[in-house]
């Protein structure tokens, strides 16, 4: 063997062979169970490290960004009707779908400002009393069409037309559009308004060679174009509806419009599952059969149950209130008005009403939703000072209710000395009254005092001889009307009954279960100062008669602010007949000529504006023609695979949707750019 191959030999021998397959199966068979445990743990520490660090390193150099796909269910109290710009305003469900299904001029983005929808670019000019404008020209309908400025025109016209009877028609009168090319236009208004931008938003615009040939008198019973398939330009197209045995509305489904002109949802399939009761809806939420579901009055739910869903509590500029009729007595009465604002403990009322979900108010322009000054001289509750009022005011217990007793007279007093031979004026008095008693005197109504009236006033002053004769020492009437006679004439003839106003009142409200509740804890609070209250709940067709009526004394209801404050309707003293909303029936004129200005200005979000509504505020506190008790919060439940939903603060309900390109389901995981 030659020297080289004795080394290799020799070197090799050296060298453990690495274990065979069957070799590594026995590995464990040679391990005490103690080496078998400290294997694994560092085993498993090695393992936790890499993915520690394997992790840290995708978190660094990876990001995770939505992805389009995916669908969700939301579940709707009602039945939709019409998915057409032109009546959808009515109903909460339609303006709902008419979101997603249509587009406006301006939206709201999630901050709450009003921005540009289909509007390319603008200009104010005119002071306020024109808008110059120009639309997107990638805009198209469903069907492909593209959208331009007739479309617009002809939605304006058809909205402006009684024949039409849209609700948005009020908002549009006196504005006229002019065309100036197929994709600009300009709108003229008779005067600035500040609220317009906001009207705006609601005006969804729809497709002229859809509508254009539909007659007036059809276009509601068009059910095809109103619910089954209407033609938009929104973010979303519907695709399909799905009716029971019974005709009622079950689902309806929406697609992606992959023609959309503005940024894509990332959820290809959005589906409206509608519900009757609230019962059913809050079940299906529980049982996840639909993903989302909007409870409208927060208070009046347990959210507890909802803890595997993502909550969303949604302010709006909504408020609840007792609205005095301030033309019936003793409401008519600035001071009593007070008095009983004074003695309601708001906080009690927010907490067994909704259970704190929501906020007191003080005035009704809502300065912690819009950022106004609060009122200077809010009303503190106190039911001693309530009770000081009423007692200032004449008013006091009788058999535990608060009474004032108001004295009255004819408006006539005897002041003349009469005998016989007078003939006057003050004569035929004095026989209207001896003839309320036909035992005194049944002679002529003539004015003359002859010999039949006199034996009627003889017989008169002894009648009553104890305040008439005997503080004069007499026994017989002498006949003659002097000063005695003339104060008990006073006394007895022509005596109006006092009149005693107590302060018991019916509160007319709806039916919902946190109004009910809320008058009851009114009627608790009120009833320790001496006020009885009787409630009574009316159905919807009801409180609308009331509503228009003026038929009440006192009404516990809400109303509803856009997103530009315009508080004008509800108390300007021109809303006071129906249909007006100034169901109190306040009048000021300072609150009427401030409330008129702060429609002037052209910039709705301009300082003098702001300050104008904060005087008119002060001024409507200090009249007190309303007691304003809360706002109340919405809840949002939203399935937790549901992503990018930011929602706090919307001018409606119906515009939870503004953002609803940013929510997702899918995503995916993407390498940062170095």
């Amino acid at each position: 063997m030659s020297l080289p191959d004795l080394k290799h030999r020799l070197f090799k021998s050296k060298i453990k062979r690495m274990p065979n397959f069957k070799q590594w199966l026995q590995f464990f068979g040679v391990l005490n169970f103690k080496e078998k445990i400290l294997f694994f743990s560092l085993l498993t520490v090695l393992a936790f490290s890499f993915s520690f660090v394997f992790s840290g390193f995708l978190q660094k150099n990876t990001a995770i960004l939505p992805k389009e796909g995916g669908g969700a269910r939301e579940g709707v109290l009602g039945q939709p009707q019409f998915i057409n710009p032109l009546y959808a305003y009515s109903s909460e469900v339609d303006r709902e779908i008419t979101e997603l299904v249509f587009s406006s001029l301006f939206t709201y983005d999630s901050q709450g400002n009003i921005v540009p929808d289909l509007i390319n670019d603008y200009r104010v000019g005119d002071s306020g009393k024109s808008i110059e404008f120009s639309i997107k020209e990638n805009a198209k309908w469903h069907d492909n069409q593209p959208l331009t400025i007739d479309d617009i025109i002809f939605t304006l016209n058809l909205i402006q037309d009684p024949n039409y009877l849209s609700p948005l028609r009020a908002n549009f009168q006196g504005v006229e559009t002019e065309k100036m090319s197929d994709f600009k236009a300009l709108i003229r208004l008779k005067q600035p308004y500040a609220g317009f931008f906001d009207n705006l938003t609601n005006l969804k615009i729809l497709p002229k060679h859809v509508w254009k040939d539909v007659p007036a008198s059809q276009i509601m019973a068009n059910t095809k174009l109103n619910l089954f398939s209407p033609i938009g330009s929104g973010p979303y197209v519907v695709k399909n509806v799905e009716q029971s045995k019974d005709k009622n509305i079950k689902s309806l489904s929406l697609e992606i419009n992959k023609k959309y002109y503005g940024e894509k949802p990332y959820l290809k399939k959005f589906e409206f599952v509608f519900f009757n009761k609230k019962e059913d809806l809050v079940n299906a939420l529980k049982k996840g059969a639909v993903d989302m579901g909007l409870l409208e009055t927060a208070g009046e739910y347990d959210l507890g149950q909802f803890k595997s869903s993502n909550l969303y509590l949604i302010k709006t500029p909504n408020y609840f209130g007792l609205f005095y009729n301030n033309a019936k007595k003793p409401l008519n009465d600035e001071e009593t008005r007070k008095a009983l604002d004074l003695a309601l403990d708001k906080e009690e009322i927010l907490d067994k009403t909704i259970a704190k979900q929501g906020e007191i108010v003080n005035s009704p322009i809502l300065p912690s939703f819009y950022g106004f000054n609060e009122p200077k001289n809010p009303l503190a509750y106190s039911q001693e000072e309530a009770k000081k009022i009423l007692e200032s005011q004449g008013f006091e217990k009788k058999n535990g209710i608060m009474v004032k007793t108001i004295k009255k007279t004819s408006g006539f007093e005897f002041k003349q000395v009469l005998q016989t031979g007078s003939n006057n004026a003050e004569v035929k008095k004095l026989q209207e009254c001896l003839a309320q008693n036909p035992e005194i005197y049944q002679g002529e109504i003539s004015g003359y005092f002859g010999e039949q009236t006199k034996a009627a006033v003889i017989l008169f002053q002894e009648k009553y001889k104890e305040d008439v004769l005997t503080p004069s020492g007499l026994e017989k009437g002498s006949g003659k009307v002097g000063a005695a006679t003339i104060k008990k004439l006073n006394e007895v003839c022509f005596k109006v009954p006092d009149e005693e106003l107590a302060l018991s009142f019916t509160i007319k409200t709806t039916g919902s279960p946190s109004l009910l509740k809320a008058a009851q804890n009114i009627k608790e609070q009120w009833e320790k100062i001496g006020v009885r209250v009787e409630i009574k709940e009316l159905d919807t067709l009801e409180i609308k008669k009331t509503i228009r009526d003026r038929d009440f004394e006192i009404l516990l209801f809400g109303e509803k602010l856009g997103g530009i404050p315009d508080p004008l309707p509800f108390w300007h003293s021109s809303q006071i007949i129906d249909p007006g909303l100034n169901i109190s029936m306040y009048e000021n004129e300072k609150a009427d000529g401030l409330l008129a200005k702060a429609r002037t200005y052209s910039d709705f979000q301009s300082a003098d504006r702001k300050k104008t509504l904060e005087d008119f505020q002060n001024i409507l506190v200090e009249d007190c023609p309303a007691t304003f008790l809360y706002s109340s919060y919405s809840a949002y439940i939203i399935n937790k695979n549901i992503k990018g939903v930011e929602l706090d603060k919307i001018s409606d309900l119906s515009k939870r949707f503004i953002d609803i390109k940013n929510w997702y389901i899918n995503q995916t995981r993407i390498w940062k750019k170095t």
